[in-house]
């Protein structure tokens, strides 16, 4: 395989010849190395698809010089013009709608639903790079990139970690700075939204009195944004229209006459019918993702670098789940849990282990998280464990 020298100008206008004649070539930027392909020649695309394994529902993203670009491919929020300015170059992906310039690229899958579609959108990218932007200018067109790994596997940050079959070079422009994905803003509408981090997006999820809040205020201390779901979907029912509709057609008896959502009928409903929590979950959530995507992209702005929690008892089945980098299960013991209740919430023991068991059982959340944390003695003790995770794995 022909390694370009990033460095070189002679070789920068090699690779811009090998794009240009419809290979893939990698090459770096400052988070890491990418597969780039001619975005105008939809056999070089389904190259780039084919040497990574990508899925048939991802469209690719689109390799931007700057702002002259976007212009050219998108059409322009006031918020996306704002971005720009302030990140880029940088490692920040903006979704923008396309114009009739965009809508030629050939950046959606070679093969299912949307095979062949004019994109109405464009993850627009402009790396700060030298060497990435001179392949760019160097090859004349525009270029499609995604990381240059196989699907699934991690991106690398070398190019001696790059081995995939069917490329026409590596431009090597030595490690990269960054060493993880670009974070991704959807500008589309207004405010924005975070379909990406690139900082750790941390999810915490257990049980009632397993710990969660304390866990909570130690992260935000520590220097992490925090969204609690549940404070989310609290706001949600008294100022989101569009879901108070919903449920006032699926669940009439869950509002008064005045037309106020009645949490307490609500909850009597959903939790003595199976089909019913499932129609709430089914409504409700999609509305609380959303709005956490938005807080997530507050806490972006006002933060690129800061890491997220996201607290949500239904954090895995919700859809949450699928925003965080990692997920942490808060266990206890059975009889813990109902003390600390009590103590919290004033309520007899008989209600609270009546509670206790109509949730998940800890084995349930540490199957399905990727670490447990187990809150079994004082609250200073697991606040000890909290700094260890944030110095090992979190703020490493």
């Amino acid at each position: 395989m022909r390694i370009f020298d990033g460095n070189c100008e002679k070789d920068i206008r090699e690779a811009g010849e090998v794009l240009r004649e419809g290979g893939v070539v990698a090459i770096p930027t400052e988070t890491v190395y990418g597969l780039a392909a001619d975005a105008s020649n939809p056999a070089a695309i389904a190259r780039i698809y084919a040497i990574k394994g990508r899925p048939d529902n991802k469209p690719l993203p689109v390799l931007m010089s700057g702002e002259e670009d976007a212009v050219r491919l998108c059409r322009l929020t006031v918020s996306a013009r704002e971005l720009m300015a302030k990140y880029w170059p940088g490692p920040l992906t903006l979704i923008m709608n396309t114009t009739e310039e965009g809508q030629k690229l050939h950046i959606q899958p070679p093969s299912g639903p949307a095979a062949a579609a004019a994109p109405p959108t464009i993850g627009g990218r402009c790396p700060d790079h030298p060497a990435a932007l001179a392949v760019l200018r160097g090859a004349g067109v525009p270029l499609a990139l995604t990381s240059a790994n196989r699907s699934g596997e991690p991106p690398p940050s070398s190019p001696s970690q790059i081995d995939l079959i069917g490329l026409g070079g590596i431009v090597d422009g030595g490690p990269c700075a960054v060493g993880r994905p670009s974070a991704i803003l959807d500008v589309t509408n207004d405010p924005p939204q975070l379909l990406r981090h690139s900082a750790e997006v941390i999810g915490i999820t257990g049980g009632s009195g397993s710990g969660k809040s304390v866990v909570m205020e130690r992260l935000k201390e520590r220097g992490a944004a925090v969204i609690r779901a549940d404070e989310v979907y609290h706001r949600l029912i008294l100022s989101d229209e569009g879901m108070l509709a919903e449920l006032r057609e699926r669940f009439p008896k869950a509002f008064l006459q005045s037309g106020t959502f009645d949490r307490a009928a609500m909850r009597g409903i959903a939790f003595s019918d199976t089909e019913a929590l499932a129609d709430l979950n089914r409504i409700t959530h999609p509305h609380v993702i959303k709005e956490v995507r938005r807080e997530m992209a507050q806490a972006y702005l006002k933060d690129s670098a800061a890491p997220i929690a996201i607290e949500a008892i239904a954090l895995i089945g919700s859809g949450l789940d699928a925003l965080c980098s990692f997920k942490i299960a808060l266990t206890a013991p059975f009889l813990t849990r109902v003390e600390r209740i009590m103590a919290r919430d004033g309520l007899e023991s008989e209600d609270v282990m009546k509670r206790l068991r109509n949730q998940k059982n800890d084995e349930y959340y540490s199957e399905k998280c990727d670490m447990t944390i187990d809150n079994n003695g004082t609250e200073k003790d697991l606040i000890e464990k909290v700094d260890e995770l944030w110095k090992t794995r979190i703020n490493s």
